[in-house]
């Protein structure tokens, strides 16, 4: 699956970005925040591995396919001074546009700010099509995975906005892609590269118990292949409500790619659109629980294409437990 897990950037990740355990401070010895969700996922892309393995045309539109798995989130950190820490967390999106996990070092600066240098060393593999387009004979499944490296400077000298950066490069275990078209097709259609990526967000508490959260990023995808390259720019808005015991969260999220060179098999330019909706619910201290929340989530993704074979809808919808020590 190579793109189940982008609309999960906006209705998971939204629970960080207002985490009601927020970190501001090292605490001495092992803190953090873990989650388990259950997901209901629901996607029709060519891409998908939970498509059937045979096409018989690559005109033919995708099919719904569900599926039902669990989705763990943490975000773990051990005080080894009283300024610096030692984290590991999973995380959504980002470079990798998809879930990975990382893991690293961050110090807290006298400004209020903090710094942190981590790995994503791509432990989580991602299940693909060695040939998407292959038709009339069964697609084989291969790994593709991503590595790299991290920076993340938070509350930069005190204020409320943040930057990350990240490097990093993508690799496919058997990249068979346009493997019945010719050599020069397929050298364009290569999925390999490296991947350079920036965020710039800022929160906004407008008050006690509303506030508002914006993204912006940039990904540049150097792909081995010229038709497969390409710049993505992308905007995320979180606003969040709190209600008594009750926080009400809803997202949206839009960005453009475009591609470097000409589509060998559909002789023309790719140019992808996407945007997204989500909506939050969580349960405050169930049961009297301390420090724990309950979790649901709704969101739908959609990318629009001037190439029919990548055009694809997603949706998901979660429940789940949180807690915080």
């Amino acid at each position: 699956m190579l793109r189940t897990f982008r609309q999960t950037v906006l209705i998971l990740g939204t629970l960080s970005a207002f985490s009601v355990s927020a970190q501001s401070a090292v605490k001495p010895g092992l803190s953090g925040n873990v989650s388990i969700n259950l997901g209901w996922f629901k996607n029709d892309s060519h891409l998908s591995t939970e498509q059937s393995s045979v096409l018989s045309s690559l005109d033919e539109p995708g099919t719904d396919e569900e599926k039902t798995l669990p989705v763990p989130m943490w975000d773990l950190q051990l005080g080894v001074t009283p300024n610096t820490a030692l984290y590991f967390k999973s995380a959504l999106g980002g470079m990798a546009s998809s879930f990975y996990m990382q893991a690293g070092l961050t110090q807290y600066l006298s400004d209020g700010s903090s710094l942190g240098i981590g790995v994503i060393p791509g432990f989580f593999d991602n299940e693909v099509w060695d040939d998407p387009f292959l038709t009339g004979t069964q697609r084989q499944e291969t790994k593709r995975s991503i590595r790299g490296a991290v920076l993340d400077y938070h509350r930069i000298a005190g204020t409320n906005v943040s930057l990350e950066l990240a490097a990093g490069k993508r690799k496919i275990d058997d990249e068979r892609s346009g493997s019945t078209y010719s050599a020069t097709a397929q050298n364009a259609l290569v999925r390999e590269g490296d991947l350079l990526y920036a965020e710039l967000s800022q929160k906004l508490g407008l008050n006690r118990h509303f506030g508002i959260e914006w993204k912006i990023h940039y990904l540049d995808d150097n792909a081995e292949g010229s038709a497969t390259a390409n710049n993505r720019y992308g905007v995320e808005l979180t606003a969040r409500q709190q209600i008594n015991r009750y926080v009400v969260m809803l997202g949206a999220s839009t960005a453009w790619i475009d591609y470097e060179d000409t589509h060998p098999i559909f002789n023309r330019t790719r140019e992808d659109n996407q945007y997204g909706f989500s909506a939050t619910l969580i349960y405050l201290a169930p049961f009297n629980w301390r420090n724990a929340s309950a979790v649901a989530r709704a969101g739908f993704d959609n990318q629009t294409s001037n190439i029919d074979f990548y055009e694809e809808t997603q949706s998901l919808y979660s429940i789940g437990l949180a807690y915080s020590f």
